[in-house]
């Protein structure tokens, strides 16, 4: 921002440049000596008298130009680091002051301004270029002379002292204009074969864009395809998980119950029996015969009402009767006395393993369909399945869950064991081999 605005303090209102050989009028304004020398020089052909540019101020007569030293010098600095102005560094070599060259004559050897260019004779020999700052290239390196002729045999530049009587004496020459008109008929001829192989290579990256923009859109798809499935998988197995939970809390609460039903039966034996036992040691350590005597029949009538009519256990056949309805093993003689009853409760892992198999397999199933459905429909197949998931485990798992679901919800033929070996192959597949 800086330098535009230094740029701009630095033009010469004319041109619009930065100032070359910059003067001062009498109003004070500046500009380039070129500039201001053809305002006057075009206010003289219409008859007017010479004025300023910018403020309109007449004077009767040409005043004399004071060149601005100081303007002058921050211009030339300027002109070296402004990397816009493009300039070379090329003085004009006519101009008393340093001002930049616009070309080169490469037949006088000059540089010129805008100006002199101007001014510089128009013959065909006299041939401009870029503005150049040595001219050693244009000379035979051997005779000092100009480069005037062309030698076919060696392919190179020669002056005329060379063709006449050095090197290249008796070698076929031409001259610089011949040889430069061959050489680019032999160009085009390059250039007619470059053409076509460039719209080749260009319909090439067309056809390799188009295909990347397809790629890409076939990308963005699927990505919004798989989290969706993503999505409606978490939702799945978080409904799946609620539901398991669900049922599991509520057999446990259910279990539960007629497990404390039971366990207070049993704690109401359990006081009986302790009552009777006290009752029996107090009679033993009795040192009345008589009142022992006495007892016994009251004892036995007592201790016969806790057997039904038929011998049996009347506590025990309830404990048998609640031990079924919860699936608990119960183990009944009722030849043995109440407190000799053996029950056998269930270890924790057994409790709803079937059904929890069951309902667990069944919506892993349906996820796994919705899945392969995916699959097969989108056609993500064999970008999805690959490196570190591949297909055969996909089936393999899949195909697993289908039959143990149908073997689960079909006759009672599949025993707990087998829904056991079914959760040690889900933890090794969970294991990583998956």
């Amino acid at each position: 921002m800086a330098t535009a605005s230094v740029r701009s303090e630095l033009s010469c209102s004319v041109c619009r440049e930065i100032y070359t050989d910059p003067v001062t009028l009498p109003c004070g304004h500046n500009y380039c000596r070129v500039c201001i020398g053809r305002t006057w020089d075009w206010q003289l052909g219409i008859e007017e008298d010479p004025s300023c540019p910018q403020c309109r101020q007449r004077y009767g007569k040409q005043p004399q130009l004071i060149r601005n030293v100081t303007l002058c010098n921050i211009a030339e600095k300027f002109h070296l680091t402004d990397p816009q102005n493009g300039w070379t560094g090329i003085f004009c070599t006519y101009c008393d002051s340093p001002v930049a060259a616009a070309k080169s004559c490469l037949h006088c050897e000059a540089s010129l301004c805008d100006y002199h260019v101007r001014k510089h004779s128009k013959s065909a020999e006299h041939v401009f270029t870029k503005p150049k700052a040595s001219f050693k290239d244009r000379k035979c390196s051997v005779h000092r002379k100009m480069l005037e002729f062309y030698c076919t045999e060696d392919n190179t530049c020669i002056c005329s002292s060379c063709s006449l009587h050095g090197d290249h004496q008796w070698h076929n020459v031409e001259s610089l204009s011949e040889a430069s008109k061959w050489k680019k008929e032999k160009l085009r001829k390059v250039l007619e074969k470059l053409s076509p192989e460039r719209e080749e290579t260009e319909g090439q990256i067309q056809r390799l864009q188009k295909r990347r923009r397809e790629v890409a859109e076939k990308s963005a798809g699927q990505t919004v395809r798989i989290t969706a499935l993503f999505r409606d998988i978490r939702q799945q197995l978080g409904a799946l998980e609620r539901q398991l939970l669900s049922d599991i809390s509520r057999e446990q609460e259910k279990a539960s119950h007629k497990l404390h039903d039971l366990i207070q039966q049993l704690e109401i034996k359990k006081d009986e029996l302790s009552r009777k036992i006290r009752h029996i040691e107090e009679l033993c350590n009795m040192a009345d015969p008589l009142t022992v005597l006495q007892e016994r029949e009251s004892e036995n009538s007592e201790h016969s009402q806790c057997y039904d009519s038929d011998g049996g256990d009347i506590m025990g056949t309830m404990a048998y009767s609640f031990s079924r309805g919860l699936g608990i093993t119960y183990s009944k003689d009722t030849h043995k006395q109440v407190g000799r009853d053996d029950i056998e409760v269930p270890a924790v892992e057994d409790l709803y393993v079937d059904q929890v198999t069951h309902i667990l397999l069944t919506g892993l199933t349906e996820i796994g369909t919705l899945v392969m459905q995916m699959f097969h429909s989108e056609g993500v197949q064999g970008m999805l399945v690959g490196r570190n998931m591949g297909t055969t485990n996909v089936s393999l798992f899949l195909d697993t869950m289908y039959i143990n679901k149908r073997t689960q919800s079909g006759e009672s033929t599949q025993s707990s064991r087998s829904a056991h070996e079914y959760w040690d192959m889900v933890g090794c597949y969970s294991g990583g081999s998956l």
